[in-house]
């Protein structure tokens, strides 16, 4: 004959499991914002920068077709996942170094960043 758990016993076990999958979501959680520290999109990191929102988006969508493959994320817009690119401040310079600004306030933003 099985013997059942108290409903004390049963609070106290499922206190036990989801103590520790707290403990476990916490230490994912802190592993992956240590992964993705320095990562962000590249018009989080032209905002980063100095450069304003519409500068920051004009400059990415150029930057996009110059810099390495980056990393597959998400980012949250509105409440909803969308899927996203991240790099790092090193590949967003390598990028700025070859593009070519057409516009005077793009042109410059790119010797402002450059040279800091």
């Amino acid at each position: 004959m099985k013997i059942r758990p108290t409903i004390e016993e049963a609070c106290v076990k499922r206190a036990m499991r989801q103590a520790a999958r707290r403990a476990t979501v916490a230490t994912r959680k802190a592993a992956s914002a240590a992964h993705r520290d320095g990562l962000h999109t590249i018009a989080s990191h032209l905002r980063q920068m100095g450069a304003d929102e519409k500068t920051a988006t004009a400059i990415a969508a150029t930057l996009r077709k110059k810099v390495t493959p980056g990393i597959r994320g998400f980012a949250l817009k509105d409440g909803v996942r969308r899927s996203c690119t991240r790099y790092t401040r090193g590949q967003i310079l390598a990028a700025l170094v070859v593009y070519k600004p057409r516009s005077d306030a793009n042109k410059a933003f790119r010797t402002l960043a450059l040279a800091a």
